[in-house]
């Protein structure tokens, strides 16, 4: 159940590390979205973390 839910997570973290990318490039810093995108990815990085430690924590 964690391995799936670590796996999607991760999954997650490089789709929007790579919409962020391409917003960068494209919209040339013009708005927001490289910017939510990687903010986006921050979250999701926290709640990788949070999924660890409660992973650890109940094995």
């Amino acid at each position: 159940m964690f391995d799936l839910l670590v796996i999607l997570v991760m999954l997650g973290i490089l789709v929007s590390l790579a919409f962020g990318l391409y917003f960068l490039v494209k919209d040339r810093g013009k708005t927001n979205r490289a910017v939510i995108s990687l903010s986006i990815r921050v979250g999701l990085a926290v709640l990788l973390l949070i999924i660890l430690a409660f992973g650890f924590m109940t094995r």
